[in-house]
């Protein structure tokens, strides 16, 4: 058994134990992860915290359920990504501008010019209307491989989706963000 299957299988026994200790660990390991997951997929701070807990609560709820077979992670990315796909499909979803620190992600270096600041700004601001733009479906694959360094194989799993379907979308989204950035390019 591999190290992180291992690990999880621990943490799995320590969970249906009902060791409170076990459950925070989870939290503490995942929050983050799930949280950026919503929050790429969903645009809204607030919209990607419910979905965190949401996620949470079903893990805690459908422990039982759970054989181990995929790492923790895999299982929670599942269950987030399931989560914000039914949060965008609802026809009540309003459309709401993304939060501005969404946009901002990651923050130029220290003592970079007001220029080079500017730049790397909106190349960011580019890059995640680009991904925001992009097909649900096209817009979770790029999320789990490109910002959330998941292999092909735990996407389909994640996803429930065949292994050539998600190179597939994923390649036909790098083409579309390739387009949409083309000017950002060198």
């Amino acid at each position: 058994m591999r190290e992180g299957l291992a690990d999880d299988a621990a943490l799995l026994a320590r969970l249906r134990a009902g060791d409170t200790r076990a459950f925070e660990e989870l939290v503490t390991t995942y929050q983050h992860r799930l949280f950026g997951v919503a929050l790429r997929m969903l645009g809204s701070r607030a919209e990607a915290e419910e979905i965190a807990q949401e996620t949470f609560l079903r893990a805690h709820r459908a422990l039982g359920e759970f054989r181990g077979e995929a790492r923790l992670g895999t299982w929670l990315y599942a269950i987030a990504s399931r989560l914000c796909l039914n949060r965008l499909a609802a026809a009540s979803r309003r459309h709401e501008t993304p939060d501005e620190t969404a946009l901002l992600q990651q923050q130029p270096a220290e003592g970079a010019d007001a220029a080079a600041v500017l730049e790397q700004r909106e190349l960011q601001a580019a890059l995640h209307d680009a991904v925001a733009a992009l097909p649900e479906e096209r817009r979770i694959v790029v999320v789990l491989r490109d910002l959330e360094g998941l292999a092909y194989e735990e996407i389909a799993e994640v996803l429930g989706l065949p292994l050539n379907t998600v190179r597939s979308r994923l390649h036909r989204a790098r083409l579309d963000l390739k387009a949409k950035l083309e000017r950002w390019l060198p």
